[in-house]
């Protein structure tokens, strides 16, 4: 690969000309990783970009020098300016995975006129807030520290290294394992130290002006834990979100097509690429992309695991899945209900409440007054399971995780009035028999970010229903808590009557 910079300090990059001499693409990998982060997505993008990798200093091809000052993030921003420079390029779409993605924010907010637009794909270091990136930094120093002391070895045993990706595609992990190879402590230490602890622009992201397509790998807990403070710190309407629930961290070589399809789409809204002729096929024949409400969704991928890692080296970024299938069909008594946010219902409910559209299960709305369940509650320890395992049989006590519901054309029945924008809702049965089990649903419109279930036996998060068993009888609570793209918290609560009790009138 040819190098640009100064000696010591030159970073390594590839161009891939387009024939036609389409928009130039700038690529920008993560943490320990290199230009090989993006080898299945070459092909496709090539169609339609002119594109440029490049390699972080300490990484790939490029120089290590041993002084961390070198790495620091104004220096990143000068080299990828620079280059920009040096090929021509007066303005370019910019794609950073990871740690790439904090540097194209801060690259963003140094030239905003250099940029048609920023790709950010599940990058921690751009989307944390001041508190985890000072977590992040404890974390990186004590690696430097390690990394200086004992070399790059222990590494391997971490998750850090490639070669631990299954599901990774045979060539991306094999190139990548080769690049683990090649880092230097000092590469490996400096950018520990000089780069990652500041490269975090969290409180200037609202003054970003450069449009951004965040590409949001939902199996990656550390960044959709972070994601809904990124983008309500970003300006109003500049951000677009597309969700990958079947990705992880390397979300663009675990679903390649749907990112490819994503920035593909991207560059078209914003006038970089021209739209398609009529009739011609979608983006590498992919599944199509929708705007709804000012934000990309992507549905049905792949159940795909994460490879790489940002943030502390033992956290598992997986996780439990969304799943993003159409809405479960209702079953004898399902009654989905909504509640506007931050409103939830108590429970037990006092006697002779009234049913509203918010609350059909009646009850009083109490703001921020979390369920509770009444004596007896069930009382066994629940163990949840992912989405699509199998159930416990129905004579446990435990709550369980249901399977994903089988897709069907039956409409699920909906409150009235449907509420305006985002909402939280929970389908399911309001009354069964005491000892017997039901199942409850998230029906939440859009899918959720993140859910957090609260039942009488347990809590459970990221998971699309839960199977609770109601011991005796009694009135009890599940409650739903949700958090949307917009970074709110909206929350739905159904009272479920068990054996003869009543949940009001």
């Amino acid at each position: 690969m040819p190098l640009f910079g100064e000696p010591g300090q030159r970073i390594a990059y590839e161009r891939y000309p387009h024939p036609g001499g389409g928009p130039p693409l700038y690529l920008v990998h993560g943490f320990t990783a290199s230009a090989a982060s993006f080898a299945a997505n070459l092909a496709a993008l090539r169609e339609h970009f002119t594109v440029v990798t490049v390699e972080l200093l300490g990484h790939g091809g490029s120089d290590a020098p041993a002084d961390p000052a070198a790495y620091a993030p104004a220096k990143a921003v000068e080299r990828i300016l620079g280059l920009m420079d040096a090929l021509g390029d007066a303005r370019a779409l910019l794609c950073g995975h990871s740690l790439g993605g904090a540097v194209a924010v801060q690259c963003a907010l140094a030239a905003p006129g250099r940029f048609a637009g920023l790709v950010i794909i599940n990058s921690a270091s751009a989307a944390g807030t001041p508190a985890w990136a000072a977590a992040a930094r404890e974390g990186m120093l004590a690696l430097a520290a390690r990394v200086r002391a004992e070399g790059t070895a222990f590494l391997k045993a971490t998750r850090l290294y490639p070669a631990h990706g299954r599901r990774l595609d045979e060539t991306s992990r094999a190139l990548l394992v080769r690049d683990f190879d090649r880092l230097t402590p000092e590469g490996l230490a400096g950018t520990a130290e000089g780069l990652i602890p500041a490269v975090n622009a969290f409180e200037r992201l609202p003054e970003l002006r450069v449009p951004v397509l965040v590409i949001a790998g939902e199996r990656d807990r550390d960044f959709m834990e972070v994601l809904p403070g990124f983008l309500a710190q970003l300006p109003h309407g500049l951000a677009r979100v597309v969700r990958l629930p079947g990705a992880g961290h390397a979300a663009n070589l675990e679903a390649p097509r749907e990112f490819e399809a994503a920035v593909i789409n991207f560059a078209r809204e914003l006038g970089v690429l021209a739209p398609p002729a009529a009739g011609t096929r979608g983006p590498a024949g992919t599944n199509a992309l929708s705007v709804a409400g000012g934000v990309l969704i992507a549905a049905g991928l792949g159940m795909l695991a994460a490879a790489l890692l940002v943030g502390s080296l033992g956290r598992d970024s997986g996780g439990q899945v969304f799943v993003a299938e159409p809405e479960p069909s209702p079953a004898a008594g399902f009654t989905p209900v909504t509640a506007v946010a931050g409103t939830r219902t108590a429970v037990p409910v006092a006697p002779g409440a009234a049913s509203t559209p918010a609350n059909p299960g009646g009850g009083a709305a109490t703001p921020g007054a979390p369920g509770a369940s009444p004596t007896p509650s069930p009382t066994a320890t629940a163990t949840p399971t992912r989405a699509a395992a199998a159930p416990a049989a129905t004579a446990t006590a435990t709550p369980t995780v249901p399977p994903t519901p089988t897709p069907s054309n039956t409409p699920v029945p909906t409150a009235t009035p449907t509420p305006a924008g985002p909402y939280a809702a929970i389908a399911g049965p309001v009354r069964v028999e005491a000892g017997a089990s039901a199942t409850y649903y998230d029906v939440s419109n859009p899918t959720p970010l993140r859910v957090t279930w609260m039942t009488p036996s347990g809590t459970f998060r990221d998971v699309h229903g839960v199977t609770v068993t109601f011991a005796a009888a009694g009135c009890y609570g599940i409650t739903m808590e949700a958090i949307f793209a917009d970074g709110v918290t909206r929350t739905a609560v159904l009272n479920v009557a068990a054996g003869e009790a009543s949940c009001g009138s």
